[in-house]
């Protein structure tokens, strides 16, 4: 009896010995790892990278580079994220007699099919999964529009037939692509380039909500053929203006891609919007090193039609 009862003993202590040991074991790992030089557990983050890699959006975070605009490319939708320009009067506008650049025509970005019609390339840089093509706008009530114009390059060829790449194509409305966003376009062009030292502009699509007839908050967009290319509620442009004594000023502006009401004349004052509006509604912070600009829309606003 005494054997056994010592038997229970020793074996209890080496049970508590044993559970102790575990304890220590479970609750300081990284002590001892730290302390002998053992390898603790990976982290899974870390782990998965090492062996497969993370999933990532095609070259939605990787700007695509052109002659003379660069194009942040959104893979999901089809479209940009936005396309940059910089804009000076050099580059748009001759006033020297002896500058023999040639002026760029249409038909030297020609299809081969149609002489009238630019030829619409797609960009290799963009996996085919993820590309639009000019068909997916076939037989739909949307045309081709061009982001970074190529007006802007009228006497660089190159640059000029850049702007037909289809990662630079969204999809507007006729009365929209020729009405409201082409005076823009002109007043961007024709005024403020002439005016200042160089313009920065920034050109993209937006998808804005709207409310149901159930009182329900959601987005609606149509998609275009077998490409899936997403057509945007709205688009903006966010506009900075170096003036010749080297100041920074900032006008930003969103339009609804949709045709203007007949016998409406909407001045581009109408479409002046806060930048922070912007930014909410595009996920993009323009500005990340925060910029100061010595104007705002409100008070340029009463002359932006004078041209």
């Amino acid at each position: 009896m005494a054997s056994l009862v010592g038997l229970k003993a020793a074996s209890g202590a080496i049970g508590m010995a044993g559970m102790a040991a575990v304890a220590v074991k479970q609750f300081a790992p990284s002590v001892s790892a730290g302390c002998c030089g053992i390898e603790g557990p990976k982290y899974p983050g870390d782990v998965i990278k090492q062996k497969l890699g993370f999933p990532q959006p095609v070259a939605c975070c990787k700007p695509l580079r052109f002659k003379d605009f660069i194009i942040s490319y959104d893979s999901r939708n089809r479209i940009p994220n936005w396309v940059y320009e910089h804009l000076q009067y050099d580059k748009l506008f001759k006033d020297d007699p002896c500058d023999r650049r040639p002026k760029v025509e249409r038909n030297q970005c020609a299809s081969n099919e149609d002489a009238n019609r630019p030829k619409f390339v797609p960009d290799c840089r963009i996996h085919g999964y993820h590309r639009a093509d000019a068909r997916d706008y076939c037989e739909t009530d949307y045309e081709m529009g061009l982001l970074a114009q190529p007006e802007n390059y009228p006497y660089d060829c190159e640059a000029y037939c850049e702007c037909f790449t289809m990662t630079n194509i969204v999809p507007q409305l006729p009365g929209f692509n020729c009405g409201p966003w082409f005076d823009l376009e002109c007043y961007i062009r024709e005024k403020l380039v002439r005016e200042n030292k160089s313009i920065y502009v920034a050109s993209g699509p937006l998808f804005l909500p709207t409310v149901s007839d159930d009182d329900k908050t959601v987005k609606v967009y149509d998609v275009l053929g077998d490409g899936e290319v997403s057509v945007p509620t709205h688009f903006f442009k966010v506009v900075v203006i170096e003036t010749h004594d080297g100041q920074l000023e900032l006008e930003s502006f969103m339009m609804p891609n949709c045709t203007p009401e007949d016998g409406s004349e909407p001045k581009l004052e109408d479409y002046l919007t806060p930048l922070s509006i912007i930014e909410h509604n595009s996920g993009i912070t323009f500005f990340p090193e925060k910029k100061c600009f010595s104007s705002n829309n409100r008070r340029r606003g009463h002359r932006l039609h004078n041209f």
